[in-house]
């Protein structure tokens, strides 16, 4: 996973909407290419066996793009962050807030059904990150 000393990747959000969970809950979802990042593809696999473990995330807006960061100490140790757009992306990044968690699909959506993979959801520090999104 990522070590020390080493940059986490930064990935863009590619497509944002909402999945429904096997509860039925609506859940905001973004997904990322990580094609390149298999350290980032391996997360949901651990997590499903090991469980959710340690994680942190925060958010920074730089312009007109918001920046969520999530490094996780355990099971394993690993970091990503993921760049918004926030000029289309604001309304989902309020959904996220209020929601209190975001999921990570990092594989084809479109393929979901059917292939019914794991992907990693981490849970939102609401009132940081509704700050950070309405910050002049």
């Amino acid at each position: 996973m990522s070590s020390a000393g080493t940059e986490p990747p930064l990935l863009i959000a590619q497509e944002v909407g909402h999945t429904i969970g096997d509860d039925g809950a609506t859940l905001p979802t973004v997904v990322i290419d990580v094609s390149e990042h298999p350290e980032i593809a391996d997360l949901p696999r651990v997590h499903a066996i090991d469980g959710i473990g340690d994680v942190a995330t925060a958010a920074v807006k730089t312009g007109d793009a918001v920046v969520l960061g999530v490094r996780l100490s355990r099971p394993v140790t690993a970091a990503f962050a993921v760049v918004f757009d926030l000029r289309r992306h604001k309304e989902f990044l309020l959904d996220v807030a209020a929601a209190r968690s975001l999921t990570f699909a990092t594989t084809i959506p479109e393929r979901a059904e059917n292939d019914r993979p794991l992907w990693l959801s981490v849970d939102i520090d609401e009132d940081a990150l509704r700050a950070v999104i309405t910050d002049p």
